[in-house]
């Protein structure tokens, strides 16, 4: 008797995740009823969920930037269905909405796609709980120095980079995103003084000009890892702060 061989047939496997600590990071409306979630998680890195009936759901309460989440999903595809989603609002004052909500752009724009990345949530975690409208320029430099070092694109800004020696107080530097700091003469243009540079690397922003040159440098090296792709929150907030 001649046995008969079968095709093996490839049957998915569905992932399921449960209890995944998330923040939402953007959301979009999908056909009629239903939400896309762009979460920023713990173990995941960034992860998309169909939230289906999310417009009418009893959680779209949770559906909401600055809420500390547990969510579960399940699916092999990129875009993941949404099964679970609890969690707490943290008391953010609404002032500073619009500087986070550039925050969570630049979160958005950086982070890897389901990559787990720790350092980061961390990071964002952190900022949530602890940024204070008095404080707000310093924590942003800060948070977008420490999401740059984390991702590989900022340079060593301890050293010149054109030959390895350290900042020297008293000696002046020009900025390039993909070098760092190099040697330039005190009158040359866009020039920062080392001892700028140093005081920035002590993290001391309560001098206006490292807070300014800070500003600067994170600026031009978010821009040319961007490549081209605009932050529409960030331009919306330096208007409002250039007119205040």
């Amino acid at each position: 008797m001649t046995s008969v061989h079968w095709p093996h047939l490839a049957i998915p496997v569905q992932i399921r995740i449960t209890d995944q600590p998330a923040y939402l990071i953007h959301r979009r409306d999908w056909q009629n009823s239903s939400l896309i979630l762009d979460l920023m998680t713990f173990d995941y890195g960034r992860v998309s969920v169909l939230a289906k009936g999310g417009k009418s759901s009893k959680s779209r309460g949770l559906f909401q930037p600055f809420c500390h989440l547990t969510v579960g999903w399940t699916g092999r595809q990129e875009l993941k269905t949404l099964t679970s989603i609890d969690g707490i609002t943290l008391p953010v004052d609404e002032r500073l909405y619009l500087p986070l909500l550039y925050v969570n752009e630049l979160i958005a724009a950086f982070m890897p796609a389901q990559e787990s990345s720790p350092e980061l949530f961390t990071l964002y975690d952190e900022l949530l709980r602890q940024i204070d409208n008095d404080n707000i320029e310093a924590q942003l430099r800060e948070f977008e120095r420490s999401v740059m070092q984390n991702l590989g694109y900022l340079p060593d800004m301890s050293m010149e980079a054109a030959y390895g020696e350290p900042i020297n107080a008293d000696a002046y530097y020009s900025f390039q995103a993909t070098r760092g700091f190099l040697r330039s003469e005190k009158d040359a243009t866009n020039v920062v003084s080392g001892i700028t540079i140093k005081a920035w690397n002590q993290r001391q922003y309560e001098n206006a000009e490292v807070l300014q040159m800070a500003k600067t440098v994170m600026r031009c090296i978010i821009d040319f890892n961007l490549q081209g792709k605009v932050l529409k929150s960030r331009d919306i907030y330096l208007q409002i702060q250039n007119r205040s």
